[in-house]
Formats: structure tokens, sequence, C-alpha cells
């Protein structure tokens, strides 16, 4: 399938689009490398919320690089190696952790994307090699403690799915409970309170339309999004390395935006410092390089 690398600046940002005849993906590096639109080139379909060829939306530099809240709100960024601020000993880890502001070193050509950080928070090198599979995104991850003493992390991948109304999330079958960042008691997903569908973001009247939970842990790691015109995308990544998915919805509560996230993770936790059991997945050994591989399909 032919494939091909597209260089332009779309409002004073840098942009790179790799795309074949099922599928296109947009990445702008000066964003930390953020995705800024995934498009299904059959059905038309826009699956990320922000920038994208035919929206009226803008990309924009944060004003405040430690405060996520004041950049575009868009696309897919790489949250690492914390979701909230905290501080592990007497290291400060930023607010939605350190890469989603911060340009990789990049290669690109019509073969792929590889966007590369040396973090500072922490010692650890990240590494993600963006690829087109006929109607797949593939992400293939690198992480590298490049101390010698045990490191910890927490890694989620953070999608801002754009939501239109009749869209659906799917777990498989066996997930029928979720939890509450940080919490231990389980509430039935996907109606964890009255009145709430959280597969179809749904709240009731005079609620708070927004909720984040976490699914887990998974024995698959697997994910879909249905549309009620028929698109579908499905997510595939391993459960063993990241056996939870935060979901993350917001109906204009959070900067007046209609989306929603499905987010794979290693722990059900926001922050880095709430992760204390010993042996946790979450700890990489001294030198350790860990690998792993994410993929989207999107079907029209």
């Amino acid at each position: 399938m032919s494939q091909r690398l597209r260089r332009r600046t779309c409002r004073g940002v840098g942009i790179l689009t790799l795309s074949n005849p099922a599928i296109s993906v947009t990445v702008a590096p000066e964003l930390g490398g953020r995705i800024v639109s995934l498009s299904d080139r059959v059905s038309g379909r826009e699956w990320l919320d922000g920038w994208s060829p035919a929206s009226r939306r803008r990309l924009w530099h944060p004003s405040d690089p430690s405060d996520f809240a004041t950049g575009p709100g868009a696309g897919i960024d790489e949250c690492l190696p914390t979701v909230l601020p905290c501080a592990v000993g007497r290291r400060k880890l930023p607010d939605h952790g350190e890469l989603w502001n911060r340009r990789p070193e990049l290669r690109a050509d019509a073969h792929g994307i590889s966007s590369c950080w040396s973090l500072e928070c922490l010692p650890l090198d990240f590494e993600r090699r963006l690829t087109l599979k006929g109607n797949r995104m593939v992400l293939d991850y690198r992480l590298t403690n490049r101390d010698r003493r045990p490191t910890p992390f927490l890694w989620a991948w953070h999608p801002l799915f754009s939501w239109k109304p009749g869209d659906r999330i799917r777990f498989p079958r066996t997930v029928d409970t979720c939890l509450h960042p940080g919490g231990t008691e389980r509430v039935p997903w996907p109606h964890p309170a009255p009145g709430v569908d959280l597969s179809r973001a749904g709240f009731p009247e005079g609620a708070t339309p927004a909720a984040k939970v976490f699914a887990g842990p998974l024995d698959r790691g697997h994910a879909e999004i249905h549309s009620r015109t028929g698109e579908s995308l499905a997510l595939d990544w391993p459960a063993d390395l990241f056996p939870y998915a935060g979901v993350w919805i917001t109906r204009g509560f959070w900067k007046g935006l209609h989306h929603w996230a499905i987010e794979p993770t290693n722990a059900p936790v926001d922050r880095l410092s709430d992760i204390h059991a010993p042996g946790h997945p979450s700890l990489l050994a001294p030198g350790e390089t860990r690998s792993w591989k994410l993929s989207v399909t999107l079907r029209p």
C-alpha cells in the first residue's frame, strides 16, 4: 500500500502527516510529538478531538509549560513519568509528565516517524516509533532506565478522542467493574451511579458532566469505540505490562470540550507517588529496557 510523508506549517506550528489510502496521521513535533489528527480516509471520520484539516480549532504552544490546561487540549500525548504532578523522593514530577511540551529528537520519512526523549525529572529514555500498516496505526515503544538504581515510572497513553452522539465504548465482556483513581472500592461498569452510562458518555441532568475511572486489571488489553454510523476504532496493547485502562470523559466540563479517552496504563492511579507496592511492574531495574506495542485499527 503506497505511503507518503508530508511536511508543512499550520498557523505557525510545524506538522508532519503520514498517510496511505486507508489512514492519515498528523504529528506536531514542537508540541511534544503530539499526534493531532487520526483520520479514516475511507469514511472521512476524524477520531481525535483537536486540530484537523476540516476543523476550526487551532494549535498553540502552552502559555505555561508547567500547566497542561494552558495547552490546546488536543490529540494524543504520552504521559510519563506521571499524569498528575507529584514528588518522588526529592524529585518533582510535572503535570501530565515531562513529554507533552518538549520537542523530541525526531527521525521521519515515508516509512514512519520516530520520536525520542531523555527525561530530566527521572533518569529515563523514551522512544516511540509510529508506522502505518493498512488501516492500522502501530506505535512501538522503548523505555530505558539509564540509572544504576531501580527507577519507578507511570505511563499513560493519553488520547483525547472526539465524542459524537451515538458513540459507544466497548471493553471485553469480562470487564464489569471499574475503580475511581487510587480507590479500592469497585463500582459497576459502565453504570457507576444511577443515570450514568460511561460507555456512552451519558450523565443525568444536573450532574457534573465529567468522570475518570479505571477498568482492570485486564486479562486482555483491548477496547473499542463504535459510532452509530458504523465506523469503529479498536485499541490493542499488552495487558501483562499495562493491565489497566483509564477512561476520562468530559461533556463540556473541562475547557468547554466534549471528548473522551481510553488510556492504557500500568497502574490505576494518576500520580506516580501513589504506587507503593514492592515488585510492581512500574519499577525498572538498573539499565533495564522495556519494549511494547500499541495499535489502533480503524474500520469505516
